[in-house]
């Protein structure tokens, strides 16, 4: 499977360097994978009523949300503009989801005006301005309280949504309070659970936790009278980005369709990184090779403003070279150009001999990673490419710095 992709990589370094002799990074992206992942997602849960609202914030290039769109994908949007990416590319608002902890009117507003799914309210006093802006429209928008049911989570700590010190959602307390007094918000039809217990997950256990708690949460809301008719369980469907295991995709479908089965709920999911993680490739030349005190440095065209999630999560991606030559394997400091001491992607890499001017890719690349890229350092965001059925295709130019210098003062008085 790499030494397929890297093929891939070698036709797009060649391909774009036709156009733009001055590419030294770029993202590449399989849009054929992406689209047997979404198809793969889908039949998995085919037993059970349910939404699989994509996670925009994962990677919101057009071209990838068009492919899952034309899959049958609906989209979790965490931001008006993510709402307005979603629109752009065809989504019907009925299978787009609005999420947030910190909501904004201009969003209540969008999701009132075109119809979404539903609103995932993360605290009590969010349900007056929804309900507000609802009944000013003569609407009724459909919420789903998110629900933070105190369920640790392994790995890292920004990816742990649903502990009790995280910053989402009410307590189980408060919902049932809620779902007790639903009249006070008679333009809401609070009919929703929305659990979300953390990301990158590899162990179904949290997940089967958080469908269970949702199911007792329906059950207990029943009690005051209030009927849930939608679950929400998130996402959190994780990659194993050593490339040595595998989310179970399908067990845990057959699982979660056991748990719910004569509960008459539909169910909504919010996978992001599992769906296209594996189908991105970040393409960097190599600059310089140091050796210092026996040790090898790689330096690369892609820094931390690139793809920050080695800096910021201390994740390990595989690195490989996009033609591997011949020699002896070594540890390797692979590290970028910003001038920053955290600006490394792996502290000891096994990698063959490589020489300035040659080309290495960082796999599974294509979830939070051109998505949290930034101009830090005063460079430019990186060109992304995209493959399907053989053709390659730029999605998005390159940033340069003439591009940069267009973000100039604008005089707002006086």
């Amino acid at each position: 499977m790499i030494a397929a992709d890297l093929s891939l990589g070698t036709r797009a370094i060649a391909a774009l360097r036709r156009v733009d002799p001055r590419a030294h990074a770029f993202y590449l992206y399989d849009l054929d994978l992406l689209a047997g992942r979404a198809r793969r997602f889908l039949a998995a849960f085919h037993g059970v009523h349910a939404l699989a609202a994509y996670a925009v914030k994962a990677n919101g290039l057009p071209a990838i949300l068009d492919c899952l769109r034309a899959e049958g994908v609906g989209a979790e949007a965490g931001s008006l503009g993510e709402l307005e990416l979603a629109a752009a590319s065809g989504f019907d608002p009925g299978n787009c989801v609005l999420n947030g902890n910190g909501r904004t009117i201009e969003e209540v507003e969008w999701a009132v005006a075109r119809g979404v799914h539903s609103v995932n309210a993360d605290h009590v006093g969010e349900l007056d301005v929804l309900a507000g802006a609802a009944t000013r429209a003569g609407r009724t928008l459909r919420v789903a309280l998110r629900v933070n049911p105190g369920i640790e989570t392994p790995g890292h700590a920004y990816v742990a949504t649903g502990h009790d010190e995280a910053k989402f959602g009410i307590s189980p307390r408060e919902a049932l309070e809620v779902w007790g007094a639903r009249s006070r918000w008679p333009s809401l039809e609070l009919g929703g659970v929305h659990i979300h217990v953390g990301s990158q997950l590899l162990d179904v256990v949290p997940l089967e936790g958080a469908a269970a708690e949702a199911l007792a949460l329906k059950r207990a809301a029943a009690d005051r009278g209030a009927t849930l008719t939608w679950l929400n369980l998130g996402g959190g469907f994780g990659v194993d980005y050593e490339g040595r295991a595998e989310f179970p995709l399908e067990r845990h479908a057959r699982r979660i369709a056991e748990l719910v089965a004569n509960a008459h709920v539909e169910l909504v999911f919010e996978p992001g990184r599992w769906m296209v993680a594996p189908v991105g490739m970040l393409l960097a030349e190599v600059l310089w090779i140091k050796h210092r005190d026996g040790r090898r440095f790689v330096v690369l065209a892609a820094g931390m403003n690139d793809f920050i999630r080695p800096a910021l999560y201390h994740a390990r991606h595989r690195i490989a070279p996009v033609a591997p030559r011949a020699g002896e394997v070594t540890t390797a400091v692979v590290v970028g150009p910003v001038c920053e001491s955290g600006d490394v992607f792996e502290e000891a890499a096994l990698l063959p001999p490589l020489e300035r001017g040659e080309w290495v890719a960082i796999l599974d690349t294509g979830a939070y990673g051109a998505a949290m890229a930034s101009n830090y350092n005063g460079r430019g965001r990186l060109a992304e490419i995209v493959s399907r059925d053989g053709r390659l295709l730029r999605a998005r130019a390159a940033e340069t710095p003439a591009d940069l210098l267009r973000r100039r003062e604008d005089v707002l008085e006086g």
